[in-house]
């Protein structure tokens, strides 16, 4: 008898952390590509990643030697990879783009783009935006808030110095 439910508690427990498991591998497996994608970036550029971090469908890293920042997105379609010399960029800022709703139940700010904005030293040149959120592509906004206010701090320092 004891032993009967020792077998079934432990199949139960298995089948609670089995998804879990599969949920973490999954997430790795992403990583590991998003890595690669911002690697190939790089390695075009002839540069390497020394620090990174991947959100979702995003990768953002930075080669701390040659000075260079490089972001890749995957949206649902489409792939965007850019990257950015930050000798060449005067300032970094964290654009939030939103609306209000107004409803029934009250009035709401919806965040509609985050995006970080490259101003360059060179007035000439454009301004570059790395687009962590759009919620025309995305379905919900997760880590990608605190990803981009991470960087921007991030940037913003070594642009200072």
């Amino acid at each position: 008898m004891n032993i009967d439910i020792i077998i079934i508690g432990a199949i139960l427990i298995a089948v609670c952390i089995l998804p879990f498991v599969l949920m973490r591998q999954n997430r790795k497996k992403r990583e590991k590509q998003l890595f690669k994608s911002l690697s190939n970036i790089a390695e075009k550029q002839n540069c390497k990643i020394t620090q990174y971090e991947c959100c979702i469908e995003l990768a953002i890293g930075l080669d701390k030697t040659a000075n260079y920042l490089f972001f890749f997105n995957r949206f649902k379609d489409k792939e965007i990879a850019k990257y950015v010399n930050l000798a060449e960029i005067q300032n970094c800022k964290l654009v939030n783009t939103t609306r209000n709703i107004n409803n029934k139940y009250g009035n709401y700010k919806v965040i509609d783009k985050l995006e970080l904005k490259f101003s360059p030293i060179d007035k000439n040149k454009p301004y570059v935006f790395f687009e962590f959120y759009n919620a025309e592509e995305g379905l919900q906004l997760t880590e990608e808030r605190n990803l981009i206010e991470k960087w921007e701090k991030i940037i913003t320092e070594r642009l200072v110095s």
